[in-house]
């Protein structure tokens, strides 16, 4: 009986300590960071091709950008980009990249052929964009980044880079609450060796 309370009680706390742990969503290059690009200048996406750049693409203006090393991706004026994936569960997932300019977020379930979520993005100087959105099933989805030549205040231009989707991970319970637990799961132990005791 002891060694079953001991191993039920290791088991929950393994259970509860793999539940804090964030997974992080596979988005192919989403650095952008290119050997074939050069310092300082810049490459379209369409003459990179899908196995150089491994993000789809719709128009032919939108380029790989190297400023002083680091690469980015700017969707150009009408143009749309797109990264796919799977998700490894549902739950809630937090999408975050670095951004100036204006254009769009769209994420798109492949499966059911429907809009999750999506955001219009407009910043003067690069900022961190972040959103928050639930996946209620493991679908393939797609992440499209776009723009739209809205006068006045659109310029038509987004630059994105560092694109990351992260699980949020369910709140770990507090050592107090593993502390309720095995003392609640030690009383119990002794409730039935007393029943025990008494019966024998």
């Amino acid at each position: 009986m002891r060694k079953s309370l001991v191993s039920t009680a290791a088991a929950l706390l393994l259970a509860f300590g793999a539940a804090g742990a964030h997974a992080q969503v596979a988005i192919a290059n989403a650095d952008f960071e290119l050997s074939t690009v050069a310092t300082d200048t810049f490459d379209t996406f369409s003459s990179l091709g899908w196995n150089s750049v491994q993000w789809g693409w719709l128009g032919g203006s939108s380029k790989v950008v190297d400023v002083g090393g680091n690469q980015m991706a700017q969707v150009a004026g009408g143009d749309v980009i797109w990264s796919s994936f799977a998700a490894s569960s549902a739950g809630n997932y937090q999408l975050t990249f670095d951004t100036v300019g204006d254009g769009y977020v769209m994420l798109y379930n492949d499966n059911t052929q429907s809009t999750v979520a999506q955001a219009f993005v407009q910043n003067a100087a690069t900022t961190q964009f972040s959103t928050s959105f639930a996946l209620t099933s493991t679908d393939n989805y797609r992440l499209y980044f776009g723009t739209t030549p809205l006068p006045p205040t659109f310029n038509g231009n987004l630059t994105i880079d560092n694109v990351a989707i992260t699980q949020i991970a369910a709140p770990v319970p507090e050592p107090e609450s593993y502390a309720m637990m095995l003392g609640g799961l030690g009383a119990l132990g002794l409730m039935s060796r007393r029943r025990l005791k008494s019966r024998a």
